[in-house]
Formats: structure tokens, C-alpha cells, sequence
């Protein structure tokens, strides 16, 4: 056997020792490997478990805003209207108007209306009023002819006829008297032979014909006091009468065609109109609802009788009109707070209150035929001196707040029947919480009961639904989703409001 040196040995020891590191190194690779295996798996078991988007509750002011852009308008406004009057035409024309945005003074010009129809008409009418003034005086002189012809017959006529009847009757007497002295004469002769008979009988017959004639004078007297003075004053009142009713019904002709001149003459004034007072212009331009245009104040348009033209809104009183959906407008109601923020103001913030909420939706057209809308003013506190009705602006109402309110996402309230949950992840795993929610504004509720601080709230919680226990619901209910705020949920918002409020918060 041969011998080996010391020399010889050493690199056959340093072999081996390379092999005994190189094995302890793969056992503790293998190892650390099979630990992290085991690390890896239990972590991705805990996420799969809690595979949720965690939310920590906490508390804070509960806010309540609704915002909307509306229209900047003037609370009291002065409109001016035509007051020319159609007359079977569409309207008269704009022959002049004063350029929009322009500042006037009480009694400056405005609008100018073509009156050319009615100046022609005021000539027609002119005419008219002429010609009957001419018929009244008519009727006038008729009247008063029939008067002096009832005072003539009665103090005149009659008087002259009766003193002819009277002095017939006069004549008459005397021949009757004649006739019966000579009848009387006669006899006597007959009686001594000097008158025969045939004389006597005619001295009798004249005194029966003088006898006659005085009867028929006395008749005739009768008749002309009786009759005739009777039937010619009735005549005579009737012809009054007559001519005085038609001399009121001319006159009454006269003044209304007077009236109709007038009337005229007004509109044709009225074609000029002027600033009833100090203020700017605003063009009232008519749009209908799909949002075209039916009437653009300019030269040349038609105007109709009562149309608004312009409008003076006063500065000093300025409002925002602003459109609400049906879902929110139950949130909004007058006295509420808000902040109105005008476009072309730099950002300028001004203060509001709301003034009026509409009990009737807004008329929508077909393209909006299951949209309902109402309207809300909202007045401004201290409107600026550069605001202008006609802007737009951004207006955010103050529905309700609730200070240091317990408050989760709304994403994260589970309903089930009429209970309402949220699914807590804590050290136990998952849990089903019954709540009690409060007001909301559509991103947090207001828990009222059910939650504590710092407790994590699953912002999924559909995805865990087999993970938590919740109670049977009867076959009749079913799933419903996250409620709107009812009314007492409001009022407890309100009182919240009007408790800051007071505490100056």
C-alpha cells in the first residue's frame, strides 16, 4: 500500500467539505421554498376570504346639497306690451326698437309700431264723425220745429180758429133773432091781410134756417174744443216725441263714433312707446318647448295685440329660476339656504334663499314624455350691480345637514325586505348589521343605529351574501334597493338643520 504525504491528502479533505456546504445549501433553499409556499397560501386564502373593499366609518357633518344651473332673473319686472289692437291681422309691424342692453330714462323711446292702417282709418272715421254731426244738428232742428209747431197750434191756431167759430156763432144768433122779429112782424101783417100765406111761410122757414146755422156753429165750436184741439196736440206731443228720440239717438250715434276716433287716435299714440321708467332693456324673444324660436324682437316683426316686446327688470330684485327632477324635488323647500354662482363672475359666490318650489310639473314635449320637471326660484340676498338677467348660473341648495353624523356610502347599505344591513368584516369574518338609516344625499347615509366608530363596512356587499346569515323573508316581499329618504327621515333632517342653525353652526 503505497504512502501518501501530508501534501498529498490536503486537497482530497477540501473536496469533501465543498460537498457538505453544497447539500446544506439546497436543504435550506428547499426549506425557505416550501415555507413560502405555505406563507403564500395562507395569504391568498385570507384575501380570497376577505376579498371586499373596506370602508371605515367615521363620523362627520352630514351635508345635503343639491345643485342645478338655472337662469338669472329679476323678481319684479316691467313688461312692456303692444296695445295696439290686431283688428282680423296678424298683428302690426316693429318699424323701430332700441337696441337690447341699452339704459333709459323715464320717457325715453322704445318701440316704434307701424300706424300707417290706423292713420287711414282715423281719416275714414273722421268723415264718419262728420257726417253724423250733420244728422244730429238735423234731428235738432226737427225737434225743436215740432215744439214751436205744438206751441203754435195751441196758443195760435186753435185760439184763431175757436174766435171764427165764435163770431159764425155770433152771426148766427143775430140772424136767428132777425128772423124771428121779422117772422113776428110778418104774422101780424098776415093778420091784416097785407102778407099772405106764402110769405109767411118763408119768414118761418128762414127762422128755422137761421135756427140751423146757429146749431151747426155751436157744433162745430164742440168739435174744434173737444176733438180736434184733443187729436192735433196728441199729434203734436207724438211729433215731440219723435224727433226728440231721434235727436238722442244721433247724438248717442255721435258720441260713439267720437269714441271710435279716439280710440284711434290712442292706438296710433300707443304705436310710440316710451320707458314707463328708469332701467335697461331686455329683447323678450318667445321660444316654444323644443326650444325654436316663435317671435324675435327686431325690425320688421309682427306684434299682436297684448304681446310682450321688452322687459325692464329691476336690478335691485334679481332671482335664479332653476329646473328640478322629479326625484330630487322632494328635498327642496322654500327657505333654504343656497349659494349661487353666476357665469362670467370669476367664481364669484353670492347667497340665496329659495323662494318658491312649483306644485305642478313643468309641460314637457315628446322627447321628454316620462321626464317630469319643476320649477324653483331661489332669490339673491345682494345681488352685484354687474349681474344681468340672463345669465346662467350654478346654484347649490342646502336641503339638510347633520352635524357629527355617523355616516357610511350608500353603495355599502344592503336592503332586504324592509331591514336595511351593512356587512362588517372584523376579526370574527363577516357579519350581517341591521340599521337604522337616517337622511341621505345620494353618496352617504346617516346611520342613526346599528354601526360604531372605526367598524369596516364591505362597499360590495352582493359579493358576500353567502357568507352572512340573514332572515327569511316572506315569498310576497322582494329585494328592493337603497330607499329615498322618507318623510320622517326628512323632518329629522330639517330639525338637524334648524338645530345648527341656532347653535351657529
Amino acid at each position: 500500500m503505497p504512502a501518501f504525504s501530508d501534501q498529498d491528502r490536503r486537497p482530497q479533505r477540501h473536496g469533501a467539505s465543498s460537498m457538505i456546504t453544497l447539500l446544506v445549501i439546497a436543504l435550506t433553499a428547499t426549506a425557505i421554498a416550501a415555507g413560502g409556499y405555505q406563507w403564500w397560501s395562507a395569504r391568498n386564502q385570507q384575501a380570497t376570504e376577505t376579498d371586499a373593499i373596506l370602508y371605515t366609518i367615521d363620523r362627520g357633518d352630514f351635508v345635503h346639497q343639491l345643485t342645478e344651473r338655472g337662469e338669472i332673473l329679476s323678481s319684479e319686472v316691467t313688461e312692456i306690451r303692444s296695445a295696439v289692437k290686431s283688428k282680423n291681422s296678424p298683428g302690426v309691424a316693429i318699424l323701430r326698437v332700441i337696441p337690447e342692453g341699452s339704459a333709459v330714462k323715464e320717457g325715453d323711446f322704445l318701440v316704434e309700431l307701424d300706424s300707417s292702417a290706423l292713420k287711414a282709418e282715423r281719416t275714414t272715421q273722421q268723415i264718419m264723425v262728420n257726417t253724423t254731426e250733420a244728422i244730429v244738428i238735423e234731428a235738432r232742428n226737427l225737434h225743436e220745429t215740432a215744439l214751436i209747431a205744438q206751441e203754435e197750434y195751441i196758443e195760435g191756431t186753435y185760439v184763431q180758429e175757436r174766435q171764427t167759430i165764435e163770431g159764425e156763432i155770433f152771426v148766427a144768433e143775430e140772424n136767428l133773432n132777425r128772423a124771428k122779429e121779422y117772422f113776428v112782424y110778418s104774422k101780424k101783417l098776415a093778420s091784416k091781410g097785407y102778407v099772405n100765406e106764402l110769405q109767411l111761410e118763408a119768414d118761418k122757414f128762414a127762422v128755422e134756417k137761421s135756427a140751423k146755422e146757429l146749431e151747426a156753429t155751436q157744433t162745430k165750436l164742440m168739435v174744434l174744443d173737444n176733438f180736434t184741439k184733443a187729436k192735433s196736440v196728441k199729434q203734436f206731443e207724438s211729433d215731440v216725441l219723435i224727433t226728440k228720440a231721434k235727436w238722442e239717438a244721433e247724438k248717442n250715434s255721435l258720441e260713439l263714433e267720437i269714441q271710435k276716433l279716439r280710440e284711434i287716435e290712442q292706438q296710433i299714440a300707443s304705436c310710440t312707446i316710451v320707458a314707463p321708467r328708469d332701467g335697461t332693456i331686455v329683447y323678450a324673444h318667445d321660444h316654444n318647448r323644443r326650444g325654436d324660436s316663435d317671435f324675435i324682437v327686431e325690425e320688421g316683426a309682427m306684434v299682436r295685440e297684448r304681446q310682450e316686446i321688452l322687459r325692464m327688470p329691476d336690478p335691485s330684485s334679481m332671482q335664479v329660476e332653476i329646473t328640478i327632477n322629479e326625484s330630487l324635488v322632494q328635498y327642496v323647500e322654500p327657505g333654504m339656504e343656497a349659494v349661487i354662482v353666476p357665469v362670467g363672475l370669476d367664481g364669484q359666490e353670492l347667497t340665496g334663499t329659495v323662494s318658491k318650489v312649483n306644485q305642478y310639473a313643468e309641460p314637457s314635449g315628446w322627447r321628454k314624455a316620462n321626464v317630469k320637471e319643476y320649477k324653483a326660484f331661489v332669490d339673491l340676498d345682494h345681488p352685484p350691480a354687474e349681474l344681468r338677467a340672463g345669465m346662467t348660473a350654478s346654484v347649490t341648495i342646502q336641503c339638510s345637514s347633520v352635524p357629527n353624523a355617523l355616516q357610511v356610502p350608500v353603495q355599502s347599505v344592503y336592503s332586504h325586505g324592509d331591514q336595511f344591513y351593512c356587512f362588517v368584516f372584523d376579526s370574527n369574518g363577516w357579519q350581517a348589521k341591521a340599521i337604522e338609516c337616517g337622511p341621505t344625499n345620494d353618496k352617504f347615509f346617516v346611520v342613526e343605529s346599528g354601526l360604531n366608530e372605526q367598524e369596516q363596512v364591505a362597499l360590495n356587499p352582493r359579493r358576500f351574501l353567502n357568507l352572512v346569515s340573514l332572515p327569511e323573508l316572506p315569498p310576497e316581499q322582494h329585494q328592493r334597493a337603497v330607499p329615498q329618504r322618507s318623510g320622517s327621515t326628512r323632518k329629522v333632517a330639517n330639525q338637524a338643520t334648524a338645530k345648527k342653525s341656532r347653535s351657529g353652526g
